[in-house]
């Protein structure tokens, strides 16, 4: 495995065991229960994409590349839209860029 997808593996497992620690790092409080829900489903994904990505070749590293710049825009777009939500949003638009970038190495 790379380093990216053992990051993305470790990010992904936070996210999805214990998703009040990070949002609530970032925003001061615990998230409530949809940004909760939001948060897990986002570890999931993060797992899921490592794992694939390290079996995979060249093609996964490119598609998970732009569902990184995809989640980027989404989050970039939330932070615009939402207050309450900016500094998460933010931190994780920065987190899913450098993800993304790692993709297209």
């Amino acid at each position: 495995m790379k380093p990216l997808e053992v990051v993305r593996g470790v990010y992904g497992m936070c996210e999805l065991l214990a998703p009040d620690f990070l949002t609530g790092r970032l925003l001061g409080t615990t998230p409530d229960s949809k940004a909760r829900t939001v948060i897990r489903i986002l570890g999931a994904r993060h797992l899921i994409q490592a794992v694939l990505t390290a079996r995979a070749g060249h093609t996964a590293h490119r598609i998970g590349g732009s569902v990184d710049a995809v989640h980027a825009a989404s989050m970039v777009l939330l932070a615009a839209l939402d207050v309450r939500y900016r500094t998460p949003a933010a931190a994780n638009a920065v987190l899913a860029l450098v993800f993304a970038a790692g993709e297209y190495e």
